[in-house]
């Protein structure tokens, strides 16, 4: 029996959780909808996980199974949440489990323990690609390998390619796509990291983000020129992976000593530098200010905020 009184959320004790996976089982969709609301907002909350998140586990994969749920492909996501939160924090490659802090590991664990339902519903066209994406955050599961081979979908190529296969091309073009990400393929990456290729709603990894995902399996050099071409025509969470793969590449050993010249700065430091400065669109989201892109580049020692930034680059020493 749970105690969930005695366990946490993001906005303290748990003990409300119960009655929102009950909900969860409401032939009003209004009440449903509203329960998911509540555990996303609680147990995942930005990404984050709690003593009651891994809990919450065994039943939403009891609900998951039950041909009788409705919406479950949104619980789906929700336990995909629980399992990974952002995967922008893991792409290109699978979870690194000595990062995770114990009430993430036990989440991640608890989800683990539960692939074989997910197993099960791969064969369920309207769940296949959920259950996929779940099912590939899990290495070292040889067991999940024919399932995933057998679904038909970029979203299972993209999953076999973090358990470390090599799926073989496929003409289709987001097949194609989804292959040259699971085989990191630079040459067939390269065209779509520099693209503006809208959102795919279809491919659950980075929201969607089919160029973000291409762009963050690149490195070196064609990372570089590929995120400044990008930079050009993205803004919000799109240009949020593209400078951070930018910063990436020309800060290898991470944030410089703040206060540094930009006249200190190595060529392609400055060139990044330049580049953030005259593209004010992708320091924006829905027209107002983006914070996340200036707390990334202040990250990486240099000046917070767009107009500090330029203000810098215009110092040449």
């Amino acid at each position: 029996m749970i105690d969930w009184a005695e366990l946490r959320h993001a906005y303290g004790s748990a003990e409300d959780v119960p009655e929102h996976l009950a909900a969860l089982r409401s032939q009003d969709e209004d009440e449903r909808r509203e329960a998911f609301g509540e555990l996303y907002a609680s147990i995942t909350h930005q990404g984050n996980r709690y003593s009651a998140t891994a809990a919450a586990v065994p039943p939403l994969l009891e609900l998951i199974a039950d041909p009788k749920t409705q919406d479950r492909d949104l619980l789906l996501h929700l336990l995909g949440l629980i399992a990974v939160g952002d995967d922008a924090a893991w792409l290109p490659g699978p979870v690194d489990r000595a990062r995770l802090d114990p009430d993430e590991a036990k989440a991640y664990d608890a989800v683990g323990a539960g692939l074989p339902v997910l197993y099960a519903l791969t064969t369920d066209p309207e769940l296949a690609d959920s259950a996929a994406y779940v099912i590939g955050w899990y290495p070292g599961r040889p067991e999940s390998v024919p399932v995933l081979a057998a679904v038909d979908s970029p979203t299972a190529v993209v999953a076999l390619g973090l358990l470390g296969e090599r799926p073989p091309t496929d003409e289709r073009p987001l097949m194609r796509w989804a292959g040259a990400v699971a085989r990191r393929d630079p040459g067939e990456l390269l065209p779509w990291a520099s693209s503006d290729h809208d959102i795919e709603p279809t491919i659950p990894y980075l929201r969607g983000d089919i160029a973000g995902l291409a762009l963050l399996s690149l490195t070196g050099e064609p990372a570089l020129d590929a995120a400044l071409a990008r930079l050009r025509h993205v803004s919000a969470e799109p240009a949020l992976t593209t400078i951070g793969v930018a910063l990436r590449e020309v800060f290898p050993h991470g944030s410089i000593p703040t206060g540094t010249p930009y006249g200190d700065l190595t060529e392609p430091q400055q060139r990044v530098v330049r580049a953030l400065a005259e593209t004010p669109e992708a320091w924006l989201y829905d027209g107002a200010e983006y914070v996340n892109v200036s707390l990334l580049v202040s990250d990486y020692g240099l000046p917070h905020g767009r107009a500090r930034l330029t203000a810098y680059a215009a110092r040449r020493s």
